[in-house]
């Protein structure tokens, strides 16, 4: 009976925690969904850059030859004002686009945001990248600036040796989170809490405050590793972000025209920005930074966890809970779509030694305990 509950409430978890996800944002109201159609008249004509597709569903397309020069250009959205993000569908496409020597030398999409009073660094967040022949999936994304709100503005950049790249389907809409996220996530967090507190009880022998202890940790690790994760770009799993209801046909009329905000974001060429710093948390920055440092992380990554739940539990529980959350941060990168190949694998294969090293490390400090407690036992 105990078992068959603890399945149920993990789906009705699991069920909750994929339905505040995809309600987590709404349109933010008085303000239009722009399309690459309303951006278009704002570009002035640039060399290697074209519209295609029909004039009111374009696509823009950037081309740079054998021998060429990297090419950038950006797109302001017009009569846009400070923003706290922007929900983004789009879909990007690649012709023999032949990268560069270095990983980031391609054909990329960005978002730039522009403090509105004009002070403050520029913050670019990478949205998109494609290389080779790609044909890409449709995208649907969320963006926030670091310091916010922000006036946000489009940049495309072609980095690489020669082919060209297109944007298309592009669908800008402004977008806030709901008070339902931002109230909820702390019931849910509250429920995931009780729920591991009560699998670790499972086990005999476990007092309320070291499962309420363990648990803790695991949701921690579960915010900061798992869902939201240390990402800096929110993507939507199953189902997609629920914006609310769509503006009327009227409302989404151009908004070519509409007086613009201070500073002023202009189209056309501009220099590319070449290799931008890594984003997300300090620990996904460590770890895109420090690729051969890759599965040492890892292991670091759950050893700690590991051995604090093999102090509080036990081997067993401490094991499950250790390889369930090696687990759930896998299967969270495949559900935000980053999809799961042979580094993962490894990633995995690398938690697993974390884990067993934390249990080798736990096994040897009970037994040292053990023999000093003998040993003062024989004194006495």
């Amino acid at each position: 009976m105990r078992r068959a509950m603890l399945t149920g409430s993990l789906f009705a978890l699991l069920a909750a925690l994929f339905a505040m996800w995809a309600f987590r944002y709404e349109r933010a109201p008085g303000l239009p969904v722009w399309s690459l159609a309303d951006l278009r008249n704002e570009l002035p004509a640039v060399p290697g850059v074209a519209w295609t597709g029909r004039p009111d569903f374009p696509g823009i397309g950037l081309r740079v030859n054998p021998g060429g020069k990297p090419l950038a250009i950006r797109l302001s959205i017009p009569g846009i004002r400070e923003v706290d993000g922007l929900h983004l569908r789009f879909r990007m496409n690649s012709r023999g686009l032949s990268p560069g020597r270095e990983r980031w030398q391609d054909g990329r999409f960005m978002v730039e945001w522009h403090q509105p009073q004009g002070g403050g660094a520029l913050e670019e967040n990478p949205v998109g990248t494609v290389r080779h022949d790609t044909r890409g999936e449709l995208q649907d994304l969320v963006v926030q600036p670091l310091h916010g709100p922000a006036v946000p503005a489009l940049r495309l950049e072609h980095l690489g040796r020669s082919g060209e790249f297109d944007l298309s389907e592009l669908e800008i809409t402004v977008v806030r989170e709901r008070a339902l996220w931002k109230t909820g996530r702390w019931f849910l967090a509250l429920g995931w809490l009780a729920w591991v507190a009560a699998v670790a009880r499972s086990w005999p022998g476990i007092s309320r405050w070291r499962a309420l202890c363990s648990a803790t940790l695991w949701v921690l690790m579960g915010m900061h590793f798992v869902i939201p994760g240390p990402w800096k770009i929110q993507r939507a799993m199953v189902p997609a972000f629920q914006l609310g209801v769509e503006p009327a046909p009227e409302a989404r009329v151009r908004a070519a025209g509409v007086p613009g905000v201070f500073p002023a974001v202009s189209s056309g060429s501009i220099e590319a920005l070449g290799k931008l710093p890594d984003q997300g948390s300090l620990v996904l920055r460590v770890k895109l930074g420090i690729a051969r440092a890759r599965p040492l992380l890892h292991m670091l990554l759950l050893f700690a966890p590991a051995l604090a739940f093999a102090f509080l539990l036990g081997r067993k529980p401490a094991v499950f809970l250790a390889a369930a959350l090696a687990v759930a941060i896998e299967l969270a990168q495949v559900a935000f779509g980053y999809g799961f190949d042979l580094i993962d694998v490894g990633d995995l294969a690398s938690d697993a030694v974390g884990i067993a090293l934390a249990m080798w490390v736990w096994k040897r400090v009970v037994a040292k305990t053990q023999r000093r407690q003998s040993g003062l036992a024989e004194i006495w």
